[in-house]
């Protein structure tokens, strides 16, 4: 794992001074164990690199060169299978100068060209320069586990980088908002790739490589995309049994590591089944860790526990109290570069950090729940239906005019369900919004674009409408929030996360299982529950699914909502019209209700004061209340 950078010139025109060195010390959180770059000798292409050694801990420096076949490879993550790859015949004979993973993928590209891409299992961002053509790739991999930016500077050059800040470090481009990324965060609670919250700057989206010739066209390509697999067992005890070979199997490919591996806990089913399975694979006893929350309603430290005591772990609590819990807000900010609306943010960051104590590598369950149906939203349409299907005049004169005056948002719920047939993406997208339309007049946002994402993933196949939904949270929400917010809370301490439900294996083949058998009788995660029998406590199996779900009105009761009242109403930011100080009052006057939106307002307006007002090109030292203070 590491943090890769660089700037690639097209032929025609004068190379600029991109600053690699800043490009390359504003990551270095990212990678603190080594570090290089790469020149060429007309400065058209460089590249810079920081190292957070896993694999091949003497050897396995970057960038890497291959000056027979004139090639130059930057790569962020891990290839898993590259021990199956180098003793395959496609590698066998390619002339090996290190004993890590990406060097593999230098020995594909010598042997199968721009095919390489097929072979590789595992969570990655490559850049790739081909000396001979003059051309630059920008590979990330299937699921978007590994984040890669990229953005044209203004004589026609490019830059990319594992963060954003690094690419403003490099002096070749400007920091402006993206107005219409701003719509899209409160719509959503991301910015949907390729566009991010700031001007000019896109992400290379999962499954995708972009292509610069010589000239400076650009081509983007995506390789693969998350869709069923057709070939599926009839019966769901062979579908059961096959799952879990290629769970064991993806579970035993991310255990390979030159350092010690531990694993999050969460006391639910998804790391629940990876505990068990890695016990298999560990030389020694897994190293586990849980959170717990002062002031949250659900403490699950009791069931991670359990199963802690079940595989003899070395298990570690954590405790986050909530007194002060803004005063880590800034720095999170700054570290995750876009907004982040998920309040999961602090205590995914707090395990990070005690995590990094003592570790490189930490296994979590992310992917589970949109596998295998773990969230209610996947059962609703049901009876939002049946609704739908009472006498309008019931609908509209009684129903919804009461429901109107108690509770706008009632309203707005029991009417989605309209759109499933003609919209399915925008259904989908009424059913996770944060700032549903009610709210957005609410706080006096004027939206400047209605488009939801997830439409084009709701139609893209033809599948049960169940099976739809997993397919558009694995192309949206999966990435954008879930996939960035676990890699920038990682690598904010110099911990590789890693993900065994995304394989891409397992998730080809969980999308063809079918409803009836992936949720036998509507059972929320009903076939992973099956999965794990045989594995958990019953308490475990039986428990209802929780979330890692923060105390966010906790903390807007101890004063995180008047705090976020205060820097939202700053001259400044009534300025940009995205809200009014009447609709922050409005929010901030019932902090429980709307602590989730505060939060998220608050994290928009801190990612725009340290990144585009007050850049920041080292993490911010200073509390809220000293940020709010010098932001007035």
């Amino acid at each position: 794992m590491c943090g890769i950078a660089g700037y690639f010139c097209p032929k025609g025109i004068t190379p600029e001074n991109a600053d690699l060195g800043l490009m390359r010390s504003i990551q270095f959180h990212r990678g603190p164990d080594g570090e290089g770059s790469y020149y060429s000798t007309d400065k058209r292409i460089q590249t810079t690199f920081v190292r957070l050694a896993i694999i091949d801990l003497d050897t396995g420096n970057q960038p890497l060169v291959d000056r027979k076949h004139k090639r130059v490879l930057v790569g962020n993550g891990e290839i898993y299978n590259f021990l199956e790859l180098q003793e395959h015949n496609v590698c066998r004979d390619y002339p090996f100068q290190t004993k890590g993973d990406m060097e593999t993928v230098l020995a594909l590209i010598s042997k199968v060209g721009d095919d390489f891409i097929y072979h590789l299992n595992g969570m990655y961002a490559l850049a790739v320069y081909n000396e001979r053509k003059h051309q630059l790739q920008l590979v990330r991999d299937r699921l978007g586990i590994k984040p890669l930016y990229w953005a044209p500077t203004s004589r026609g050059g490019i830059i990319f980088a594992s963060e954003i800040k690094a690419l403003f470090a490099s002096g070749l481009i400007e920091s402006k908002v993206n107005e219409t990324a701003v719509t899209a965060y409160l719509r959503h609670g991301y910015v949907p790739g390729p566009q991010t919250i700031f001007d000019g700057i896109e992400k290379i989206m999962p499954g995708e490589r972009l292509i610069v010739s010589s000239n400076g066209d650009i081509k983007k390509q995506r390789y693969w995309n998350a869709a069923p697999h057709n070939d599926i067992p009839k019966n769901s005890i062979d579908v059961r049994n096959h799952l879990r070979e290629l769970l064991e199997d993806s579970i035993k490919l991310q255990m390979r590591a030159d350092v010690p591996i531990g694993l999050l806990l969460s006391g639910g089913i998804d790391s629940g089944i990876i505990a068990a399975l890695a016990s298999k694979y560990s030389a020694g006893p897994l190293n586990t860790y849980s959170v717990r929350f002062e002031g949250a309603e659900i403490d699950e430290t009791p069931l991670a526990r359990l199963v802690a005591e079940k595989y003899g772990t070395n298990h570690s609590e954590i405790t986050i109290p909530v007194k002060n819990v803004a005063d880590f807000l800034p720095a999170l900010a700054w570290h995750c570069d876009e907004p982040q609306n998920d309040p999961a943010l602090l205590p995914n960051a707090q395990v990070e950090k005690e995590l990094g104590k003592n570790l490189k590598v930490a296994l979590n369950g992310t992917g589970g729940d949109e596998l295998f149906c773990g969230y209610g939203r996947y059962f609703q349409l049901g009876i939002e239906r049946a609704y739908q299907h009472l006498p309008e005049f019931i609908r509209r004169d009684v129903v919804e005019r009461i429901t109107k005056c108690i509770n706008p948002m009632s309203a707005f719920r029991l009417g989605r369900a309209a759109h499933w047939d003609t919209d399915p993406g925008r259904y989908i997208h009424d059913h996770s919004t944060l700032f549903p339309d009610p709210i957005l007049k609410l706080i006096g946002h004027r939206p400047m674009d209605q488009t939801a994402r997830q439409s084009y993933f709701a139609r893209q196949f033809s599948v049960p409408h169940q099976t739809r939904m997993l397919i558009a949270d694995i192309n949206t929400y999966l990435v954008e929030n879930l996939l960035t917010l676990l890699d920038r809370t990682s690598m904010a301490y110099g911990v590789e996360a890693r993900v065994p439900f995304l394989d891409h294996r397992l998730v080809e083949f969980a999308l063809a299982v079918p409803p009836k058998i992936r949720t036998p009788e509507n059972q929320q995660k009903g076939l992973e529950r099956e999965l794990a029998e045989n594995l958990l406590p019953q308490k475990i199996l039986q428990a209802p699914k929780r979330g890692f779900a923060a105390p966010a009105k906790a903390w807007a009761r101890s004063g995180l909502a008047k705090t976020a009242q205060r820097f939202l109403t700053r001259p400044q930011s009534l300025e940009r019209g995205w809200w009014t100080a009447d609709g922050i009052k409005a929010l901030a006057a019932k902090p429980e209700r709307f602590s989730f939106q505060l939060y998220a307002l608050l994290m928009l307006e801190l990612t725009v004061y340290l990144h585009i007002e007050n850049i920041q090109l080292t993490k911010p030292s200073a509390t809220m209340d000293e940020i709010v203070d010098a932001a007035q």
